[in-house]
């Protein structure tokens, strides 16, 4: 696939999106489906110059907001599927000393329109931009100036999104825990290994509190599990002494 062909790709689905005016499936929902499934085939490397050097973002902020239920879901699957491509990029540029990816900056790319998910990237984005300034090893230093806060912070927010569903409910405590964590200034090593993508976004909504706390946290819980294991070999070890007294 060659880059006009990828542009036009995506401006028929854009005016196929336009032409659905309701829930309902039609042509145009199946135009748009297939030139979708076209799009995510694309190279990843075409997938990613396209991204960078033209702006899309209106275009799927379009998607991720229609009536149509397939549209929305094919929307943002794609957009998804784009974030791991530009941010595997950065880091693989990275590690083969290239320069680092250009990331678009369009705004309607960082927005999803709900109050409370754009609240959320702009707190994960403010906890990743704090890694600059941690770090001071050289090529850590590399690795994580290749990163961009906000498409990591995106990436981040929509996999809590799929798996937790809204802020609300019992769900806010996970949120929170993720959010407190990140944004802990004990806590560097977590934020760090978050942008740099040693932890994804999926991994870090499936970690348990114990996992996301700090090392000093995480030491100090590893010590009290010592402590109660060797308190059960002690007290194993006098009850078999006492079998044995009694045979």
């Amino acid at each position: 696939m060659h880059k006009q062909e990828f542009l036009e790709l995506y401006e028929a689905a854009l005016r196929a999106a336009k032409s659905v005016r309701d829930v309902n499936n039609s042509p145009e929902v199946s135009r748009f489906v297939d030139a979708m499934k076209r799009l995510k085939q694309a190279p990843k490397s075409l997938a990613c110059d396209v991204v960078c050097t033209n702006s899309v973002g209106k275009g799927l902020r379009f998607f991720n907001d229609h009536k149509n239920p397939h549209i929305r879901k094919e929307g943002r699957l794609l957009w998804n599927l784009w974030l791991q491509i530009l941010y595997a990029s950065g880091r693989e540029q990275t590690r083969d000393g290239a320069a680092p990816v250009k990331t678009p900056t369009d705004s309607t790319m960082k927005r999803t329109g709900d109050p409370k998910r754009d609240k959320v990237r702009e707190i994960l984005q403010t906890s990743l931009a704090k890694v600059a300034s941690e770090v001071f090893e050289t090529e850590m230093k590399i690795r994580v100036t290749a990163c961009d806060p906000w498409v990591v912070a995106v990436s981040v927010e929509s996999a809590m999104f799929e798996k937790l569903g809204w802020f609300m409910g019992p769900q806010k405590a996970k949120y929170r825990s993720i959010l407190f964590n990140m944004g802990d200034t004990n806590n560097p090593d977590l934020r760090r290994k978050v942008l740099i993508g040693e932890i994804s976004g999926v991994r870090l909504v499936t970690m348990e509190r114990q996992e996301l706390g700090s090392d000093k946290v995480q030491k100090e819980i590893q010590r009290i599990k010592d402590r109660a294991r060797l308190k059960e070999e002690s007290r194993i070890k006098v009850l078999q002494s006492a079998d044995l007294i009694m045979t």
